[in-house]
């Protein structure tokens, strides 16, 4: 791959804004070159805009092999459709910083990533592949925005702030700042309205407002994506990560021991009475749901099996099962109550039993 030719993908707006940010990146560099647009509009090719040929995504390849791509697309549903293409067809991507931003050397950037000018990232961020900030954000401290995930110009985060993939923030939205053990967290997918001020998680949905609320009769087209028109107040509103002593009880009146193994996502739930054995590690993930008298463990002595046991995001266990060691339950699976899962549990599967298996 040559890193002086550089295709953008998209020839709408956002997409000559990009040819732009390139040049200015390569300023200087006389021989770095946007060489094309790339763009799935028959209509568009054989012209040039700004100077710059447009063409299909075959026709690039075969003309510009040897070029790096950037996403010119701003709605993150649509443009993790197209990197994917653009993958498919061979091409790697290029990440673009503008010259004027202002970052510390403790930040995380992911492929195909794009900074534009006058935004300002502190210290210990982590952006994803193919993020995009455009002009005139701040980013705080311990922020993590996930793949595809884009600030409109003008969007300010504060520190201890989740960014779930494909989220997009508005421009001049406000984000307030979590905390270490319970950061701010806006969910996959989410969309946050034009200056709306976030004080607290969302895990799905589309907000306006100051502060935020669900925003109805959302026309989803917009987005390149379902989204929720009505979303119906969130019964974890409030959440916080518990308080876990080793051995003790949590105010829920669930146990764990081994508790510096435990690794526990975002609004999680678990019910009263289980018990979670850690000593090997146990991973619970984002939104999932454990009933209650249930029994999770990383160590058995009665049949001297070990391994991590790892619950996905999303994914349910009814109450009074057991999860032996080693066991992963995939995302957004449901496991029902009595069950005894000793083996893995596919994403998305409907399991019950003794032992556990698939009924769809």
């Amino acid at each position: 791959m040559n890193d002086k030719k550089i295709a953008i993908y998209g020839a709408g707006g956002f997409g000559r804004e990009m040819a732009w940010l390139a040049e200015t990146c390569a300023a200087g560099s006389a021989d770095v070159q946007v060489v094309c647009f790339i763009d799935d509009d028959a209509a568009k090719h054989l012209k040039c805009l700004n100077e710059i040929p447009v063409m299909g995504l075959e026709e690039a390849r075969r003309r510009h092999q040897e070029a790096l791509v950037v996403a010119g697309v701003g709605v993150p549903a649509v443009r993790e459709r197209l990197m994917d293409k653009a993958a498919a067809a061979g091409f790697a991507f290029k990440t673009l910083i503008h010259p004027r931003v202002e970052m510390s050397r403790w930040i995380e950037v992911g492929e195909g990533t794009v900074i534009c000018a006058g935004n300002i990232l502190t210290t210990n961020i982590t952006l994803g592949r193919h993020v995009q900030i455009n002009l005139d954000c701040t980013i705080g401290h311990d922020v993590i925005m996930g793949d595809y995930a884009t600030l409109a110009p003008g969007v300010h985060v504060s520190g201890c702030v989740h960014i779930g993939k494909r989220a997009y923030i508005g421009t001049g939205a406000v984000i307030i700042n979590g905390t270490q053990n319970n950061p701010l967290v806006i969910g996959d997918d989410v969309v946050i309205g034009a200056g709306v001020c976030v004080t607290k998680s969302i895990s799905c949905g589309v907000w306006e407002g100051c502060p935020q609320k669900s925003f109805t009769n959302v026309d989803s087209a917009i987005f390149g994506r379902a989204t929720e028109s009505a979303v119906s107040a969130d019964r974890f509103e409030g959440w916080a990560f518990p308080e876990i002593e080793e051995g003790v009880p949590t105010k829920y009146n669930w146990m764990v021991q081994h508790v510096q193994n435990l690794h526990l996502g975002y609004k999680t739930d678990i019910g009263a009475f289980s018990y979670i054995n850690a000593k090997h590690g146990v991973t619970i993930e984002d939104f999932v749901q454990i009933g209650s008298h249930c029994s999770i463990y990383s160590f058995s002595t009665i049949i001297e099996k070990t391994g991590p046991v790892t619950l996905k995001k999303g994914c349910r266990v009814g109450s009074h099962s057991i999860v032996m060691p080693g066991v992963t339950i995939g995302e957004n699976a449901i496991v029902g109550a009595f069950s005894f899962v000793n083996a893995d549990i596919p994403d998305g599967a409907v399991s019950y039993g003794i032992p556990a298996k698939a009924v769809r």
